[in-house]
């Protein structure tokens, strides 16, 4: 292990590898981090303090580019059997039992930043955790901006002419609403419409408190889909499609009331990157 004399290498510490494209800019992983932990901090080395006493250290080897390693207190739970999927992969690399606690959330970080930069995570059981391209499809706008339902509809209706409004009882109160987006795979697509939850990486936006969230969300005929970490080629397809038509719609809905995309996990989405 990396031991320092602040952070010895103990039984009760772990280590797992961050591998991402050899020409990742670390500080681009920094700005992500900090997406979703606004006080990670580096050092003058590049380490990441992650918080919960979790560090995520570059490797400055020549040909180190694009590798971390995860270090992080080791906290495992009681070995169980699977019942409802493994999306991340976690069963099959922690047979003993998955990480828990502070170990869990920096895992599930580094699956995560994985995740977006196209690389992969290799656990301190050797297992290599890569996940699938179209594996996260949702999206969330967040706006100053707020659409009427109707003017939505109309919005949407030159890349999905089949979106329809969703009915809600008179007797209902209403704070938002949602369109339905069938899609031609079979499966469809919900866009749900109604005040902005506090997003940490927008916490510096002087506008968030009367923000409107346009979240995205895919909506598979299968919902056993969510547990699948590998799927097969026609699942993969159907998750692209989707994906694509996610990125679509969040690309019109930024160029029509502006404001940030996010992710499924918190991070901010460059809309030039949309599909």
């Amino acid at each position: 292990m990396s031991a320092t004399p602040d952070h010895p290498a103990t039984p009760d510490r772990t280590e797992h590898r961050l591998q991402l494209p050899r020409d990742t800019d670390p500080a681009d992983v920094l700005a992500m981090i900090r997406n979703v932990r606004p006080d990670a901090q580096a050092d003058a080395d590049g380490v990441i303090d992650l918080g919960d006493d979790a560090r995520l250290i570059p490797d400055t080897s020549r040909r180190g580019g694009g590798r971390f390693t995860l270090e992080v207190p080791r906290q495992r739970d009681e070995p169980t059997q699977l019942t409802i999927g493994d999306p991340r992969g976690y069963g099959r690399a922690f047979p003993d039992g998955e990480p828990m606690g502070a170990e869990r959330e920096a895992l599930d970080l580094a699956w995560a930043l994985g995740r977006r930069l196209y690389g992969a995570v290799v656990t301190d059981s050797g297992t290599r955790l890569e996940p699938h391209p179209f594996c996260e499809r949702d999206l969330t706008v967040v706006s100053p901006h707020a659409l009427a339902p109707e003017s939505f509809a109309e919005l949407i209706a030159p890349l999905a002419p089949e979106a329809e409004l969703d009915e809600i009882p008179e007797d209902v109160s209403r704070a938002g609403y949602s369109v339905t987006v069938p899609l031609e795979t079979g499966d469809e697509l919900a866009v749900r419409v109604g005040r902005a939850d506090q997003h940490s990486a927008l916490a510096q936006v002087d506008w968030l408190r009367d923000a409107v969230d346009y979240q995205i969300v895919h909506l598979p005929v299968d919902e056993g889909e969510g547990g699948i970490e590998m799927p097969d080629a026609a699942t993969s397809e159907r998750w692209q499609v989707a994906y694509q038509r996610v990125g679509l719609i969040a690309g019109l809905l930024t160029e029509t009331v502006g404001g940030y995309v996010l992710d499924a996990g918190g991070f901010l989405v460059d809309p030039a990157d949309l599909a």
